[in-house]
């Protein structure tokens, strides 16, 4: 029997033979114990429920491995069919990739999404099918068309006429841009290392002074409360406890949404969730962001995983727990470890201890501000901490073969050889894979706590942070702690690869570039690597912009300073002191601990927080509030930042600076400022030094004088064809994307696009270097027209995020983020027809579509979303401001009540083959449903374009024919800019209007948000708008909603009126025959008039090559309505 989502096939060759296996039946025993199923509930114990899964029960582990073989072994026929050249679609490739997190969630990270490992344009266009072969060849021969065309001027050219001087400033095509090495360019700027060797390096002496003073009985207020403090402190630091790695997360609050940014539907992380509170500080891709100061110190001395930092160097691997192994290699042998043995075999291994980890990069901002370097601009929140699970990595390797220790060698050469365990991820950013070292020796000491971390916060890893397993080195760089693990192995060296040895490292001020002979010596000195974390310590209250009002200032209230400090290695931050006076004096801060903080007697692998108050007094006369810490070594912070080539380990004090504002509603106030604020944001006291400011100046460059249409520019949008638009000029940066540092992704997600955010992004993570080298590619400038649209976008965008107010709960769609939902019936239509039925997410009750309006519907794919756009069938009228029963309806509401033939689909295909079996949410659709929030489901309408022997099909239509019951589609919108409301009143590109009679023309699937226009008319009580409709089709088959048009037309009694033109009609059809044109526009629609509108909706050479002409045709030269509504005003 073929699976539901499945077209069952049949061969003639084979005989139609019955074979049946014998069986004694159910004995005596179980026929009398069998539960009642039609008195009692069905989801019970040990039963297949409706999600094909046994409630109470973890899966057979037998059961288990042999479907985790039987999908690998349909991905490798699939491999092997695409290396043999056989053509492959969209359904056979859905249908060999099975996903496991419907059935067995309990591996998967919070919000998991299934992810078709393939792309659209590979299927569509890469892929030998007859259709592009044909493509091909007529691009050849246009080609060499445009060839032969070209040779007769070519040849005049050679007569020996001398040729006019060329006024283009721009490269031609393929024109290839004269370059140097970074090192060449700076010695030609006098940026050279040999002066740099001369700078006068004299110290200054320190400034702080040191408090001395008598003892005394008598004590100030302010004396007595630090007393008080100092003791609390003593008690509670003699008092911490040890941690025995076997404790929970206290924190759980650790994903609060799972919807998909926006920002990542174009990337190949398109399927990840992601909190929309991270400021990312690299662009949109691939993913590096960190919470605010105040979202990262209200999370708690525990930090939620959605909050904490993500530093990425490239897309998110998508790797399943079920294939996944790691290796560990010594001696020539491989340990190869699943996920499950590794969570399994090591169980008395495991550990669960808080670790903060932190950013070589954190506070890189600062130092960017002082001279751009090599990297993002990172805030002060690019740390984090949190509980890490897992085994020992020593006792995995030693379970591997690997000894505890190297014996002593005799040989002279080979004694005291330095041993390291290399990590490898699975990732593959744009410089190689990701690997890195540490010593042997660290990883074999438990004291190290070195692990295997299969969890955060007592959750299987968030992809972002490394799932399914990555390595938790506690008190060392994040760099360190490698993602996504798939190889461990030992060497007598240490490793060559370039993220070990061109990132995290510290370079002397005087090396001002990656290529040079200076940084190639420094960048493979071992001394150079960044290993431990450093000393910090972070103000995060009072807030950056945060006010005080003068007049709420009162003697004696105080206001309490707070923050963070931490340290490397397993280091005590054992004092944190705070300044009002820019370091003339100091004030000693209470500490607060995680709970059992200790490991092994004196290691400190998570961070502190701290406070003290002051009196708003002393408050308002402070030249700043300044902080720094002390470790375990006495050691503190240095005063001042030193600039460093990659921007790494910046850990100067951290000052706070307040200054009197005057507020309209407050009056005179105090306004905070820290530093810098993470990202673009340019909110912090520190500004951009005159270098900074002199090499902005130099990167402005010179323009050729050619300009370019928002049209043109958007048709280069492709990896082979990829232009961008940098503060409104003009680049062809297809050649880069084969060397981008930070992969062809990161520039993709931007190419064709008109937006400031190119701008932006490029702005705030690229230094003078990478500016010379984008002009290299500059091709010209954008139109002034094109330049006032990126303005006046990036206005509107902003406004809308500023009045942007907080979601209501029960509302499903989001503008700005994806959700998913899920798909719990299909119906036949018609043989190429379904209607789907998908579940909004528990709490969601309204879908919130207006009349008019789409969603968008999107599939992940291994490059980037697939989105179409669509208008449901269901629900067709809007939610009531009440919840109100359907018989309800009409009486409180004054709607017309919905007629049960009005939304047929339910009803008249419900026997039909390719009906899915019946659950909770999709029993028989009442009336009821038709009005949004009354049955939180929808429905959409689709079209099936089925793949033939020449082309693959529609991408999403065959995707959602073959979905699993129980899978999940991402929905996003509203979208569209026509709003009706009923009653003639439409808002169309954000004016209100008014008609009272409205022309369609619909083509094909365009017929769905037409119906949505035509249902709210007719079954609305008291519209009398009316209604004239031309539906194209090829064939009466086509038609879609038939039955639905057919019982709105006769319900609206003459106010609604529907023509079907059918350009192959049967022999049967007795309605309008051929193609639409404008004599049939002319008879079937209303005139142009000031009262009337036409909407549109249709494919391109329907509406572009005949609608719009022949209306603008029909429209009298002194109207002006046609000229205003009918090309502006169209359902796309």
């Amino acid at each position: 029997m073929a699976a539901e989502s499945e077209k069952p096939t049949m061969s003639h060759s084979t005989p139609w033979e019955v074979r049946v296996q014998d069986h004694p039946g159910s004995n005596v025993d179980e026929v009398n114990r069998e539960p009642d199923w039609g008195a009692n509930h069905s989801h019970r114990i040990g039963f297949v429920n409706r999600d094909d899964r046994r409630p109470g029960l973890t899966h057979p582990r037998e059961e288990y491995a042999e479907e985790i073989e039987e999908a690998r072994r349909q991905l490798e026929e699939m491999r092997s069919k695409v290396d043999m050249g056989e053509l492959v679609n969209f359904r056979d490739i859905i249908q060999s990739q099975r996903d496991f997190h419907i059935k067995y969630p309990e591996e998967r990270p919070l919000g998991w999404r299934y992810v078709l490992n393939t792309t659209e344009d590979w299927v569509k266009n890469k892929e030998p099918w007859p259709a592009n072969i044909m493509r091909q060849h007529q691009e050849q021969e246009r080609q060499q068309g445009k060839r032969d065309e070209e040779a007769p001027v070519e040849e005049a050219g050679k007569g020996g006429a001398t040729k006019e001087p060329s006024h283009q400033t721009g490269p031609g095509p393929g024109v290839l841009r004269e370059s140097m090495p970074e090192f060449e360019w700076r010695a030609d700027n006098k940026e050279k290392h040999e002066e740099a060797r001369h700078i006068d390096r004299a110290t200054s002496e320190a400034s702080g002074k040191e408090q001395t003073g008598s003892a005394s009985v008598h004590f100030t207020p302010q004396e007595l409360s630090l007393l008080h403090s100092l003791e609390h402190e003593k008690d509670v630091v003699s008092q911490l406890k040890q941690n025995d790695g076997k404790g929970k997360s206290p924190q759980t609050h650790n994903r609060s949404s799972i919807a998909i940014d926006e920002q990542d539907q174009y990337t190949p992380d398109n399927w990840l969730p992601r909190c929309p509170d991270l400021i990312r500080v690299g662009g949109k891709h691939p993913m590096n962001a960190e919470p605010s100061l105040t979202r990262l110190f209200d999370g708690g001395l525990i930090t939620p995983n959605e909050v904490h930092y993500v530093r990425n160097h490239g897309p998110v691997p998508r790797l399943m727990w079920e294939f996944h192994k790691l290796d560990i290699e010594y001696g020539g042998r491989t340990l190869s470890l699943s996920m499950n043995e590794l969570k399994n075999r090591y169980r008395e291994s495991v550990i669960n201890i808080p670790i903060t980890m932190a950013c070589t990069g954190n506070r890189r901002k600062e130092l960017n501000l002082i001279r751009k370097s090599k990297g993002l601009n990172n805030g002060a929140a690019t740390v984090g901490t949190a509980y890490w699970k897992g085994p020992l990595l020593r006792d995995v390797l030693i379970s591997a073969g690997v000894p505890k220790s190297f014996p002593k060698r005799k040989n002279p050469k080979t004694r005291g050889v330095r041993h390291w365990v290399n990590f490898a991820g699975a990732d593959m950013p744009s410089e190689g894979p990701y690997e890195t070292c540490i010593p042997f020796e660290y990883v074999m000491d438990p004291t190290n706590d070195v692990i295997l971390a299969m969890e955060m916060n007592d959750l299987p890893l968030p992809a972002d942070y490394g799932y399914p397993v990555r390595v938790m080195i506690p008190g060392y760089i994040g760099g360190r702690c490698v993602k996504w693990l798939r190889r461990v192995w030992i060497t007598s060296e240490e490793n060559k690869s370039y993220y070990h040895t061109w990132d995290n490292r510290l370079m002397p001020s005087f090396v001002t570039e990656k290529d040079g002979r200076f940084a190639e010596a420094l960048f493979h000195n071992p001394s150079t690597a960044c290993n431990e974390n450093n000393l910090n310590s972070v103000i995060a209250k009072p807030a950056q912009g945060e006010t005080l009002a003068l007049s709420s200032i009162e003697n004696g209230k105080s206001y309490r300073i707070a923050g963070f400090a931490y340290d490397g290695g397993g280091r005590e931050v054992q004092r944190v002191e705070v300044s009002l006076d820019g370091g003339e004096s100091w004030l000693y801060a209470t500490r607060e601990f995680p709970d059992s903080p200790v490991r092994h007697g004196n290691k400190f692998w998570a961070w502190i927080h701290w406070h003290i108050d002051v009196d708003v007094s002393h408050l308002v006369r402070a030249k700043s509030i300044t902080v720094r810490a002390f470790n375990a070594s006495k050691m503190t912070q240095p005063d001042k930042p030193t600039w460093n080539l990659l921007g790494m380990m910046n850990n100067a004090w951290y000052i706070v600076k307040p200054e009197i504002i005057t507020s309209g509603d407050q009056g005179p106030a105090i306004s905070f400022r820290h530093p810098t604020e993470a990202g673009s944001a340019a909110g912090g006291w520190m500004k951009p030094s005159m270098e900074v400011l002199m090499q902005e100046a130099k990167q402005q460059g010179t323009t050729p004088e050619k300009q370019f249409t928002r049209e043109e520019i958007e048709k280069h949008n492709k990896l082979e064809d990829c232009w961008l638009v940098i503060d409104n000029k003009v680049y062809d940066a297809t050649s880069v994307l084969n060397w981008h540092p930070g992969g062809r992704a990161a520039i993709l997600a931007h190419a064709g696009k008109c937006h400031q955010e190119t701008t932006d992004e490029f702005v705030s993570i690229h230094d003078d270097f990478a500016w010379k080298k984008l002009h290299e590619c500059i091709l010209g400038r954008v139109t002034d027209k094109t330049a006032n649209f990126i303005k006046e976008s990036a206005e509107a965008a902003a406004k809308e995020e500023a009045e942007q107010t907080q979601d209501q709960k029960d509302l499903a769609l989001q503008r700005r983020r994806w959700i998913p939902v899920k798909l719990v019936r299909r119906r036949q239509v018609s043989p190429d027809t379904n209607t789907y039925t998908f579940q909004l997410p528990e709490g969601k009750t309204v879908l919130g579509l207006g009349t008019c309006q789409h969603l968008q519907i999107g599939f992940h794919l291994r490059d980037r979303m697939l989105i179409r756009q669509y208008t449901p069938t269901r629900p067709l009228l809007p939610a009531q401001d009440n919840q109100v029963r359907c018989d309800e309806s009409s009486s409180q509401h004054d709607r017309k009540p919905p007629k049960r033939h009005v939304h047929t689909g339910a009803q008249h295909h419900h026997n039909k083959q390719h009906v899915s079996r019946p659950s909770e949410t999709t029993e028989e659709i009442t009336n009821c449903s038709l009005v949004d929030g009354q049955s939180e489901t929808f429905d959409l309408t689709v079209k099936t374009y089925f793949p033939s022997h020449s082309q693959p099909g529609g991408a999403l239509s065959n995707i959602l024919d073959c979905l699993p019951l129980g899978s999940e589609v991402e929905i996003r919108g509203p979208t569209g800019d026509i709003i009706y409301h009923g009653n003639g009143h439409f808002t169309i590109e954000g004016r209100d209007r008014h008609f009272s009679r409205v022309s369609l023309v619909l083509g094909g699937s365009g017929i769905t948000p037409g119906y949505a226009l035509m249902a709210r008319i007719i079954m609305t009580p008291g519209d009398q708008t009316e209604i004239r409709v031309v539906d194209a089709n090829k064939t009466e088959q086509d038609i879609l909603l038939k039955e639905e048009l057919d019982s709105l037309e006769m319900e609206g009694g003459g106010q609604m009126k529907i023509l079907h033109v059918l350009s192959q009609a049967g022999e049967g059809w007795k309605g309008k025959r051929g193609r639409v044109d404008a004599g049939i526009l002319k008879q079937a629609l209303f005139h142009p008039a000031r009262d009337s509108v036409a909407l549109l909706c249709g494919p391109p050479g329907l509406i572009q090559g005949v609608v719009l002409p022949a209306l603008i045709g029909m429209s009298p030269v002194h109207s002006n309505c046609l000229k205003t509504f009918v090309p502006q005003c169209s359902l796309v």
